[in-house]
């Protein structure tokens, strides 16, 4: 299973989409740009923004994208 980056999605806004996708049984995962950057060593990249970055399953990307296009 190859996964492939949706989009980045703010906070608040994540946690719509994700209950959703659950629903859905559709395999995601999020990734935290935040914690990302402070993993990496450096804090300056990931403190700017107040987003995570979702990532599906790439034979569920366009239903993804439909379902997305009708919360956001």
């Amino acid at each position: 299973m190859a996964y492939v980056l949706v989009a980045q999605i703010n906070y608040f806004d994540i946690q719509k989409i994700t209950h959703l996708l659950q629903k859905k049984k559709i395999d995601f995962f999020i990734k935290d740009i935040y914690n990302s950057s402070v993993s990496a060593g450096w804090v300056t990249p990931g403190m700017n923004f107040n987003e995570q970055a979702l990532y599906v399953d790439e034979e569920e990307i366009n239903t993804v994208k439909n379902l997305i296009s009708t919360i956001l």
